[in-house]
């Protein structure tokens, strides 16, 4: 056994040198022990921090990406960060939800007199409905679509929101903690097929190359989707088809459902919500400029333009308040987009024009002034096929296979073009920002501005067949900007009959043509032939919202006939005409609408309130003191209508309340107290405080309380959860009381209609707007019979949900069967 053992050979000496070294390292560890702690401590945490620095570990690194990135969401992106040009975007206020049996807020009488319609955000710029920022939209943690039309804002305004939320400006609010993620509709759509929805989000976020400068930000995303801290703006929905907004909708509804803490922030238009109508999503509308926003956005935008050499200080300033002013004045229904537009080109020296055709044309051709005349013609091609074959993007592929068809020998397409080579001009368009890639080989319109105004220049080269067949097509932004510019290049008259035939349930060809009115040849015999369709449409149409829109696209026409036509149908025997026409007139600012306005004011609400606020706006000297009779002598509603008109008015309203405040009638200081709460000024709170506490009667003293809460707090307005219709209380007890099953998810449907033909004025009004946002088609022959209501409110809500139900080309069979019946 002993040969198997190894043989062990010890030298005393070196055993005696590991033992003392042995000894004296523990005698050192013992000694230094503390300092070797904070050595490797130092050291472990050198390590980390250089790890650390190699990717985003903390909120402030990801804030300085996003930040940097939201200073370049507008179109002079190249010359000044977004900052420095700012305006702060509002939102409209739409009316609270409606909860029977329960206590509501005290809805807008402005509102309720013109009635809500988001695709009509003018009602708002140029009266005084009650709106919030985009920012305090999100304190109610719900999730928003924002809706506006092209170059109106949107994008501006979820940038920000942004910025106002990397900023941290508003620590006492839970939305301050959120952090917030863009990403790009077509950037979403560019990832399908996938059914991985963080990833799907994650890819599309990472398409934007600011992003890929964040090293680790897979980690970063992941764990702040996990902390339910992230806020998600999807931008540019509104950019796309009816078909790829559907798609994009089935996406945000899955992400909702897989992510509940997920807030989403999603931009639309009124042109195409498609299913949006029937997602989860708050709907806003994105208030327009109005003058005080032009006028601040021009004080910021002279300060970032050079002055002119030689000129002395105060010349400077006095050349620029007369520029400015001349440039609000011009035209009052110009985009922020073309107002930027215009803006720009004034101060750059080579604006054409006033309208906001010249207002485009002279950017496209300060950024394409080094390119051939064919290469513009190409560009004008490519919007074109993006019209023509309903593409949201496209590809070089697309363009090409589309350009071959046109050009061939059979074709009258375009017969007259010389096109230039293609890649060169969408690289061109793409470093102009005219187009942008939404993947490696596609690219869309960015600005369906820019896009509608060469579209219809093209078009100028097409058939009337193949113009027909667009104009029958549903509508999306592209060829929302399109119509605009249409009649300013193409002859009108070949399409008349085709709108003069338009079955469908809301008018959508009439509407579209209407746009034609901003660029219209004025005086011409196809103006005149356009005016007269319409207003026969408006007096014959039983659909309030489709007068009042019609109203507005009058009221944009340069025609001197426009404000006869307002007149003439101010005297009509229908109220809801009556109605609409005020609005026009006081758009206008007609002073020779005054007489029929007033007597006007003796019609039954909503009419009588319509036409105090029209005085109002017009403001002469007969208005006011017909606003001034109405707050003495009038009903309830007709001097809080006069109160507010009043309120709008700083030179004659102001004092007029201020007296009114201590007259003895108490009807007449009720009334003032909602007049001093849209008068936003320290005098203004100081009466409503004082009468607050020394007020003798409760009814006014309550008021008065209410009001001054919310010029302290903010909005009451503000987006809340609105629970699915099946778990209100108010079904519950309706059901109970009429012997039916309790509302679930699968009966809800059949107790709303129910509780439409038989429940109580507010329950038919709740059951209207759960109907309305289902987005069913089937129920719009129940919800059509409403139409014509007597109750204004059920009205207006029947009205509202019909347009979000109907998919494009609705035709309600009852209504053919009739028409149908007449022609025979």
């Amino acid at each position: 056994m002993d040969r198997f053992l190894p043989k062990i050979y010890l030298d005393f000496s070196s055993f005696l040198a590991g033992a003392i070294i042995i000894v004296v390292l523990i005698v050192l560890y013992f000694v230094f022990r503390k300092r070797l702690k904070t050595f490797f401590g130092r050291l472990t945490s050198g390590f980390i921090d250089f790890r650390n620095s190699l990717s985003i570990s903390s909120d402030a690194d990801y804030i300085k990406v996003v930040y940097r990135f939201a200073q370049s969401l507008h179109i002079a992106a190249d010359y000044y960060p977004l900052e420095n040009i700012l305006v702060p975007s509002k939102c409209i206020a739409p009316p609270p939800p409606i909860q029977p049996d329960a206590k509501v807020l005290d809805p807008s009488l402005i509102q309720q007199s013109f009635g809500y319609d988001p695709a009509l955000p003018e009602l708002s710029s140029e009266f005084f409905g009650p709106t919030f920022s985009l920012y305090e939209a999100l304190f109610g943690n719900t999730n928003i679509c924002l809706v506006g039309y092209p170059g109106s804002g949107k994008t501006t305004a979820i940038a920000e929101c942004i910025i106002t939320l990397v900023k941290g400006d508003n620590t006492d609010r839970e939305s301050a903690d959120k952090i917030p993620f863009y990403v790009k509709a077509h950037h979403i759509l560019a990832q399908f097929p996938g059914s991985d929805i963080p990833g799907i989000i994650l890819a599309a976020i990472q398409t934007n190359k600011i992003f890929l400068t964040a090293p680790n930000f897979v980690k970063y995303f992941t764990a702040t989707l996990n902390s339910d801290s992230a806020i998600l703006f999807i931008d540019d929905v509104d950019l796309l088809t009816y078909t790829d907004t559907n798609r994009i909708t089935n996406f945000i509804n899955a992400l909702c459902r897989a992510l509940p803490n997920l807030q989403v922030v999603v931009s639309a238009t009124p042109t195409c919500l498609g299913n949006l109508a029937q997602s989860p999503l708050f709907h806003l509308s994105i208030a327009p400029w109005g003058d005080p926003e032009k006028y601040q956005y021009l004080q910021k935008l002279s300060r970032q333009w050079p002055p002119h050499q030689g000129d002395y200080p105060a010349e400077i300033t006095d050349k620029t308040a007369i520029l400015n002013s001349m440039l609000v004045v011009s035209d009052r229904y110009l985009t922020p987009l073309e107002f930027t537009l215009k803006s720009l080109a004034v101060y750059a020296g080579d604006i054409a024009g006033s309208s906001s055709i010249r207002s485009v044309e002279s950017f496209l051709k300060r950024s394409l002034s080094s390119i051939s005349k064919e290469a513009l013609r190409t560009l004008e091609a490519i919007a074109l096929h993006a019209l023509e074959q309903q593409k949201s993007s496209f590809s070089r592929k697309d363009i090409n296979t589309w350009l071959s068809t046109i050009l061939g020998d059979e074709s009258h397409e375009l017969t007259d073009d010389k096109i230039a080579p293609l890649n060169p001009v969408i690289q061109l368009a793409l470093d102009l920002n005219i187009l942008q890639r939404s993947s490696s080989d596609n690219y869309f319109f960015y600005y369906p501005t820019l896009g509608g105004y060469l579209a219809a220049r093209a078009l100028t080269r097409s058939s009337v067949d193949t113009i027909t067949q667009i104009l029958n097509q549903p509508d999306w932004s592209l060829m929302h900007e399109t119509m605009r510019f249409f009649s300013a290049f193409n002859d009108i008259q070949p399409y008349f009959q085709s709108i003069q035939s338009d079955g469908i349930l809301l008018k959508e060809k009439l509407i579209r043509a209407s746009l034609w009115l901003v660029n219209i040849e004025t005086n011409s015999s196809a103006e005149l032939n356009l005016l007269k369709i319409l207003t026969k449409e408006i007096h014959s149409n039983p659909n309030y919202m489709i007068k009042v829109r019609l109203v507005i696209a009058l009221s944009k026409s340069l025609s001197k006939n426009i404000k006869s036509i307002f007149q003439h149908l101010l005297q009509s025997q229908d109220l809801d005409t009556r109605r609409a026409a005020a609005i026009g007139s006081a758009l206008l600012r007609d002073l020779s609408a005054v007489p029929f306005l007033i007597k006007q004011l003796n019609d039954s609400f909503p009419s009588s309130t319509t036409a105090c606020y029209a005085l109002g706006r017009i403001g002469s000297p007969r208005s006011l003191e017909a606003i001034a009779e109405g707050l003495l002598h009038g009903n309830e509603l007709l001097r809080r209508a006069s109160a507010e008109s009043l309120s709008q008015n700083r030179s004659e309203g102001h004092p007029a309340l201020r007296e009114g405040i201590v007259m003895d009638d108490l009807l007449v200081r009720y009334a003032v107290v909602h007049g001093l709460s849209l008068i936003p000024e320290d005098w203004a709170i100081e009466i409503l405080d004082k009468m607050r506490i020394d007020e003798d009667e409760w009814v006014v003293r309550d008021l008065a309380q209410q009001v001054f809460e919310i010029h302290e707090l903010g909005s009451p307005y503000l987006p809340k959860h609105q629970p699915p219709a099946h778990l209100t209380a108010w079904l519950d007890k309706f059901t109970l009381k009429h012997g039916l099953s309790k509302p679930t998810p699968e009966n809800a449907l059949d107790s709303l209609l129910i509780a439409l033909e038989s429940g109580t004025a507010e329950q038919k009004q709740a059951a209207m707007s759960y109907l309305g946002r289902s987005g069913d088609p089937a129920l719009i022959p129940h919800m059509f019979d409403h139409v014509n209501s007597e109750d204004p409110d059920l009205k207006q809500l029947t009205s509202l949900g019909i347009w979000y139900c109907a998919p494009p080309g609705y035709i309600l069979e009852r209504l053919q069967e009739k028409s149908n019946h007449f022609q025979e």
